[in-house]
């Protein structure tokens, strides 16, 4: 099966391993792995230019933000559950989700309740930090979050502008050739709506992505020319709501 450009890059960066024990499925995810380093290496270095959001780097603190998440944020998306927490290594061994990675090609149900869950995450003041698609699978209708090293419970409008926007930016990035063609502007109109369903600020945040301080973000995570579709959407749901 044809892998996409975003599933490749995470093999590379793969911290977690399968464990089968009778016949059961497992995930066991090691924090210090140097190629787990690597990858908040680059996402923290570059992050130091734009200051939007305090990602950490210490292998026990990213393990400390997932669990803390996995354990406690219970009023948005689905989680694994957690049954063994090494702090000597740091690492930790989960259930594991069984379902369909989200994507551009995922159902529009599903591109709406992403917006949505994201939104009760938002309204509960947890902003995740690290929003990219393959983070969440979905089964049937429900999202489930896979990946929470980053998150905590510190809620701005600038934190969830920046989930909103890496959101947006891996899904086009992954969906690129299909959203120049169409249907973009339907799916940018589900994720916005639905978020704007749960989050009472949404329309702050959304309002925030065509500010000075995230526009030079917005042109550069989301390609051209769909960055300036983004744009009119954005406009279309702060004139007439949701």
């Amino acid at each position: 099966m044809k892998q996409r450009p975003l599933e490749l890059l995470d093999d590379f960066v793969k911290q977690s391993k399968l464990l089968i024990v009778d016949g059961n499925t497992y995930v066991s995810k090691e924090y210090a792995s140097e190629i787990g380093l690597l990858k908040w290496y680059v996402i923290v270095v570059s992050n130091l230019a734009i200051r939007i959001y305090p990602f950490v780097l210490d292998p026990r603190e990213r393990m400390a933000r997932e669990v803390n998440f996995m354990k406690k944020a219970d009023k948005c998306f689905k989680k694994p559950e957690i049954l063994i927490i090494d702090y000597t290594k740091p690492r930790i061994v989960r259930g594991f989700v069984k379902g369909e990675i989200y994507g551009y090609d995922s159902p529009i149900t599903i591109h709406r309740e992403i917006g949505r869950s994201l939104g009760l995450c938002h309204e509960s003041s947890w902003v995740l930090g690290d929003t990219k698609i393959t983070n969440f699978v979905y089964f049937e209708n429900e999202i489930y979050t896979v990946d929470a090293e980053q998150a905590i419970k510190e809620y701005s409008d600038e934190y969830a502008a920046w989930d909103l926007l890496v959101l947006v930016s891996t899904l086009t990035m992954e969906g690129y050739l299909k959203a120049i063609r169409n249907n973009y502007s339907r799916i940018l109109d589900a994720i916005l709506r639905g978020y704007a369903e749960t989050h009472r600020e949404s329309m702050r945040v959304i309002k925030l992505l065509r500010s000075s301080e995230f526009k030079p973000l917005v042109l550069l995570l989301i390609p051209f020319p769909l960055n300036y579709v983004f744009y009119r959407k954005i406009g279309e749901i702060l004139e007439h709501g949701y």
